[in-house]
């Protein structure tokens, strides 16, 4: 294999999801989610993250995931229709290295007037994350399905933000 950094086997990928990602979102979803949360004392089985990956993933929203080969190393759910982003986790083996700002820069693209996510209010380093990315949080309320605190946090592009 070629050492060039710009062999494109070699640079990781954006592309949109396939059905055959399902077992790989559901894997680096459960992994993330392990490693932001490490307090929870159980956590449900892979077949439960898969169910949720199907139900969760479709439309209307789009996912993008970001890949090494057919290797999902992380991913992103956005709606749309409502700027709104529903996930994106990172595997932990791949934190650091710039693959959540990549998949930031996606959904600036996708969403440059501006979009939301929830974050929980107990995952700081996510919302440290968030924040050195130009987010602000709003309002905190609770997951309407698991009862957790989480806060809204919102993009706006740089014209925007400082016109008000």
């Amino acid at each position: 294999m070629s050492s060039n950094s710009h062999d494109s086997t070699v640079l990781p990928l954006v592309r949109p999801a396939t059905d055959a990602d399902l077992a790989s979102l559901a894997r680096v979803w459960r992994r993330a989610w392990c490693s932001a949360n490490p307090s929870v004392a159980s956590v449900a089985p892979p077949d439960h993250w898969e169910a949720r990956v199907r139900a969760e993933f479709g439309l209307p929203c789009v996912t993008r995931v970001r890949a090494i080969g057919q290797e999902v190393t992380a991913f992103l759910v956005l709606d749309m229709a409502h700027a709104h982003l529903h996930q994106l986790f990172v595997d932990p083996d791949c934190q650091g290295q710039g693959v959540g700002a990549a998949l930031l820069q996606q959904v600036h693209h996708l969403c440059p007037g501006g979009w939301t996510l929830h974050v929980a209010t107990a995952n700081h380093s996510a919302r440290r994350f968030y924040a050195r990315h130009g987010l602000v949080e709003g309002a905190v309320d609770t997951h309407p399905a698991t009862g957790r605190e989480r806060v809204l946090c919102r993009w706006r592009p740089p014209a925007a933000a400082a016109a008000g």
